[in-house]
């Protein structure tokens, strides 16, 4: 009797045993210390003693394997070994009267069998079968081919000879036991048994079961965390398949079989991503490297093995299961597992009480599903927030790209946008170190579809309707109030905070709101606490099987998307990363074993950020800043903030100065009224919710916990500066993401609020309906605030911005624009290998401004963090101006020169910032005397007034201009003035021309007559490197000093003999972070696919395998996954 489990149920065990109707002369309890209590022990011996049965009690430490082999080694009495037998019991099953009588009957009949086993049934349900022997698959799998829960209905009781019995019951005899010196101490537990039967055969004997002799096997108590029971069963079974294999391999194939066992196991691990089963794949995984990484005890198992061993080992072949029997085995399986869906209780008719049918009782009410399509609420948030986002927002209808405040389009070339985002110069001005991070390879994504510019100007366009579906969804996700979710799509798609970010252009901010509820839609699920939908009249969910994401079933496929949508989140807004990570770990640690779904999740966002990291860890400034132009803004104080506003209101505005508010008395504080009548009925609805019971209670108390981090990176927020803007007011880090974080904690709990009054009694659905009332005027009111002043005046033409009215702060900057910002003829060449810049000169209320812009304008790839950060050098909190460095003293000193009418020349300062041409912006036609200095500077030809401004070219100083080596994918029949890099000659004199191609230099240049420079139209860095066929070039240090080239400007060294010269940048980030990235990132996407829905899940184990433990009844083989071994129907691969 070996006492594994359950040991206060040994005195039953024994007393069956004792009890039989042809008794053991001799009863052994194996047990471990401590596990028999002295009461328990004296109940055994009474046992024994009335039945005059003598009765040991061994108790030790050492592996069972080893320890039952030891205590029955020597059992003989006396009598001869092939005599004697040994039966096997276990404290956790107990045997029928007649049990062991039908076993020793079946031996004496049978001579060549020396090891019998039984029919095991469940214990709690007598008529389902456990076990009736087991064989393996193909890959030694042990399997009983039994359905779960298959009733005893006599269909096995021809079964004879097996591969194997289970442990509990099985008789062995005395010299069989010895010779294969018993159990296997090497062998996992779980294929014990299995072992010793597959060695007996191949020593000869037959193993056959008994089906009229059974053993009652009680179900083991399982973790309260089914999933971790399942992982352990997949594990153990691994184990002992490859176990299995490997040892009854022959010893030629033992190597090619490990191998394949390892290729097999990791890919088994892949296929579970696909199949949103990491859980299993990593459980298979740890089961072959128990096995693999186990040589010397497998040595020495295969030992004994062969030791033993006096038949072939194609003996045990026809016993097996073949492959026909296991795909067979496993569609039943699939079957049973894949009831259709069923509408009220299965019977076809509702549950409602008898109803009086005028003598017709043979007709009851038809159970049908609901009839109102849950989709309708976001069809309606859809068309009402769609419809008035098109009307707010017609000026960009028909426009190339959106512009204005924070905003400027992308690139056109994809090409260009990857490099932006990974390369670690910013070409922006005169260029600078500088990683793109997270930000730019999200703008890479979104023009790799060809029209990036065309995303960002939809994304503004579409914000409003986009927002309001996530906010469905996650309302849907904490309760089933379908009015609750049209109302919370509303809210959130209305809200201040993202008309303030759509207006200004902060298209980081407005892609956090976008996204902030699908993360939340994505946490709720992977955790498996998203609401039930699909009810019954009497409000029971109607499909009751556990489903991912629901009842506390976790989804692996939404933990994929909660990291996608971090990295994304916290790439638009760096400065959310603390927060978010912080309620991350919240839910993770709320949720305990649930929660293992979210621990992994920030690895691909914190991967995506260690570039940027590795670069700028000196100056977190250029970490924090948000993407886009730098703009200044007054944040709200805490109280407006929960009312929803971002930017601070005046309560003395004059709203009333609105053309439909002519009758409002302009002596009261509208804009105060208005900002309370917005935001207090979410407060209302949020404050309910805090009070509400269960689960909605705590879905709105972690919605207040979460409106606490809001709050709170609210009010660090305005302490961090990051740069200077256009008039050089400091702009510090956007507080607009953190109102969508205080305002989705409010909805959250305001939902959970809505979904307890309805349940309650009629007064409480009475102040429900009040409050939705109140959210109705609010919505309304926000709406009416924000679409007022944009339909007061006429379609704005290109480039002039919509109305625009201060006083809630929904100004509107933003206005459509072409792609392209300069020339044509300017950006023709700028996009070409030459690469030219445009020096823009612009008028702004702090005098004329200066810049130069690359290729077609400045985009906001160009406009990294560590670009908009220069200006700013010091503490976060305590900055200071950033003195001018020479480029930017050189570029200022020209733009004097130009404006002031002198009669210097400015093609060299043009030629050494690799500028061909001069724009002067004049949108108001005021420019003309500007226009006119401009036109007597010597060495630049008039083109006259374009659609970006008056344009001036600069002329070669040599008919023909300098030689250009490449293919430059532009034609000029004046010839090229400069390029980006070019080769000069020890005077200065420009001599060759050079393509480039995304920043990097590769053109052939001819032999000379004396040593030459390479020179760069870029800042001098370390990281630049330069190469001729192959042998580094010397770099010539910036001397720092005067406005020329030679002070700021990349140089190297080029000898006087020709070849092949290359000039590219290297950032100093390690190619392995990119890899890291790459594959956390792959992983995360790889979870995030959804799988097909099939008819069915097959459960990953047989009852057996969860219910079994150490060597008793092996378990089935898993089903319903990837197996590589075996070949399967499409059908059976989730």
């Amino acid at each position: 009797m070996v006492v594994d489990e359950f040991p206060e149920r040994t005195a039953h065990a024994v007393r069956s045993a004792v009890l039989q109707t042809s008794p053991p002369r001799r009863v052994v309890v194996h047990a471990r210390p401590g596990s028999l209590t002295g009461e328990l022990k004296e109940q055994l011996r009474t046992l024994a003693r009335d039945a005059s049965i003598p009765l040991e009690l061994t108790e030790t430490q050492e592996p069972l394997t080893a320890d039952l082999t030891r205590a029955l080694a020597d059992r003989a009495d006396g009598a001869p070994a092939d005599q004697q037998w040994i039966w096997l019991l276990r404290s956790d099953s107990h045997a029928d009267p007649s049990a062991l009588d039908q076993l020793l009957r079946t031996v004496e009949t049978s001579p060549s069998v020396t090891v019998a086993g039984c029919t095991v049934v469940d214990a709690e349900h007598p008529r389902h079968l456990v076990s009736v022997g087991t064989t393996v698959t193909a890959s030694a799998q042990p399997i009983t081919l039994l359905e779960p829960g298959e009733l005893d209905q006599g269909q096995h009781d021809a079964r004879s000879d097996v591969l194997a019995v289970p442990l509990p019951g099985m008789l062995v005899r005395q010299d069989v036991w010895a010779m294969l010196d018993g159990l296997d101490p090497h062998t996992p537990e779980r294929a014990a048994a299995t072992d010793l039967c597959w060695r007996s055969r191949l020593a000869g004997h037959r193993v056959v079961v008994v089906p009229g002799a059974r053993i009652h096997q009680q179900p083991a108590d399982t973790d309260p965390d089914e999933s971790r029971t399942r992982r352990r069963a997949e594990a153990e079974l691994r184990e002992a398949a490859v176990w299995l294999r490997l040892k009854h391999a022959p010893a030629l194939a033992v190597p090619v079989l490990w191998l394949w066992s390892l290729i097999t196991a990791v890919g088994a691990f892949l296929g579970s991503l696909l199949a949103k089963e990491p859980e299993v794949g990593t459980a298979r995984l740890t089961g072959t490297l128990r096995t693999l990484l186990r040589p010397l005890a497998l040595a020495r198992s295969r030992r004994r093995a062969r030791a033993s061993r006096t038949v072939s080992r194609s003996v045990v072949g026809p016993l097996k299961a073949t492959r026909r029997e296991v795909r067979a085995h496993r569609r039943g399986l699939l079957d049973l597992d894949s009831p259709e869906e069923v509408i009220g209780d299965g019977t076809g008719s509702t549950t409602d009480e008898h109803q009086p049918t005028g003598d017709h009782d043979d007709f009851t009410a038809l159970a049908t599903p609901e009839r109102n399509w849950v989709g309708l609420g976001l069809v309606v948030a859809l068309v009402l927030l769609g419809g008035l986002s098109l009307v707010g927002w017609w000026g960009l209808l028909g426009a190339e790209t959106a512009t204005g405040g924070a905003l400027l389009p992308l690139s056109e070339q994809a090409s260009v946008l990857w490099h932006h985002a990974v390369n670690g110069w910013s070409t922006a001005g005169l260029g600078g170190p500088g990683q793109a991070g997270p930000f730019g390879l999200l703008m890479a994504v979104a023009g790799s579809t060809g029209h990036g510019s065309a995303v960002l100007l939809w994304l503004i366009l579409m914000a409003m309707p986009l927002a309001a579906a996530g906010a469905w969804a996650l309302a849907g996700s904490v309760a089933r109030s379908r009015g609750g979710r049209l109302l919370m799509a509303l809210l959130w798609g209305c809200s201040p905070a993202l008309l303030v970010a759509t207006g200004q252009g902060r298209i980081g901010a407005v892609l956090v709101h976008v996204l902030l509820p699908w993360l939340g839609v994505a946490v709720l699920r992977a955790v498996g606490a998203a609401a039930q939908h699909r009810l019954d009249p009497e409000g029971t969910p109607v499909d009751r099987r556990p489903r991912p994401g629901r009842r506390g079933v976790i989804s692996w496929t939404a933990s994929g998307w909660t990291a996608l949508l971090l990295a994304v989140l916290t790439a638009a807004a760096p400065v959310l990363l603390p927060v978010l990570l912080a309620g991350l770990l919240l839910v993770a640690m709320i949720t305990r074993s649930r929660g293992r779904t979210l621990w992994w999740t920030p690895l691909p966002t914190l991967a995506l950020w260690l570039p940027a990291l590795w670069v700028h860890h000196s100056t977190p400034r250029a970490l924090l800043a948000d993407p886009g132009v730098p703009l200044a803004a007054d944040p709200a104080p805490v109280w407006q903030q929960l009312l929803g506003f971002p930017l601070a209101l005046t309560p003395e505005a004059d709203l009333a100065a609105l053309p439909w508010a002519g009758g409002l008395d302009p002596n009261l504080p509208w804009t105060l009224i208005a900002a309370l009548v917005i935001g207090v009925p979410v407060l209302l609805l949020a404050g309910l919710g805090l009070f509400s019971p269960g689960r909605p209670g705590r879905v709105a108390r972690t919605g207040a916990v979460i409106t606490v981090l809001g709050l709170l990176g609210a009010w660090s927020a305005p302490l961090l500066v990051t740069s200077l803007d256009a008039a050089g007011q400091t702009v510090t880090v956007g507080i607009a993401v953190f109102t969508s974080v205080v305002l989705l904690g409010l909805l959250l709990a305001a939902q959970a609020g809505v979904h307890t009054l309805r349940e309650a009694g009629t007064l409480a659905r009475a102040v429900v309906g009040v409050l939705a009332g109140l959210a109705v005027v609010s919505v309304a009111l926000t709406s009416t605030l924000w679409l007022s002043p944009r339909l007061a005046g006429t379609a704005p033409a290109a480039g002039v911005a919509q109305g625009t009215h201060e006083d809630v702060g929904f100004s509107t900057v933003v206005r459509g624009e072409r792609q392209r910002t300069v020339p044509a003829t300017a950006a023709d060449q700028g996009l070409s290998r030459l690469s030219t810049r445009t020096l823009v000169l612009e008028r702004t209320e702090e005098g004329l401004a200066v810049g130069l812009v690359s290729g077609s304008g400045t985009t906001l790839d160009h406009l990294s963090g560590a670009v908009t950060t220069r200006t700013l050098t010091g503490p976060l909190t305590a900055p200071r101006q950033a003195r001018p460095d020479p480029a930017d003293e050189a570029l200022r000193s020209l733009a004097v020169q130009l404006t002031s009418g002198s009669a210097e020349d400015p093609r060299p300062a043009l030629e050494s910032f690799g500028a061909a041409f001069v724009v002067l912006r004049d949108p108001e036609g005021g420019e003309a005397s500007t226009a006119a200095a401009i036109d007597a500077v010597p060495g630049l030809s008039s083109v006259g007034l374009t659609d970006s401004g008056w344009l001036w070219r600069a002329t070669p100083a040599q008919d023909g201009g300098p030689e250009a080596a490449g293919v430059l994918g532009v034609e000029d029949r004046q010839g090229f003035f400069t390029s980006r890099a070019r080769v000069e000659d020890a005077e200065g004199q420009v001599q060759l021309l050079l393509a480039q191609a995304e920043g990097r230099v590769q053109s052939t240049v001819p032999a000379a007559d004396a040593p030459r420079s390479v020179v760069l139209a870029e800042r001098a860095d370390p990281g630049w490197r330069a190469t001729l066929d192959g042998r580094p070039l010397t770099a010539l240090p910036a001397t720092g000093e005067g406005t020329s080239a030679s002070a700021w400007a990349q140089r190297f060294e080029l000898p006087a003999t020709g070849g092949e010269l290359t000039v590219w940048y290297e950032s100093g980030v390690p190619a392995w972070l990119w890899w890291v990235a790459a594959l956390l990132v792959g992983f995360a996407a790889l979870l995030a696919i959804p799988t097909p829905a099939r008819r069915g899940r097959a459960p990953l184990t047989s009852r057996a395998s969860v219910q079994g433990s150490g060597p008793g009844v092996e378990p089935d083989a898993a089903v319903g996954t990837v197996d590589p071994d075996h070949d399967q129907d499409a059908e059976e691969v989730r």
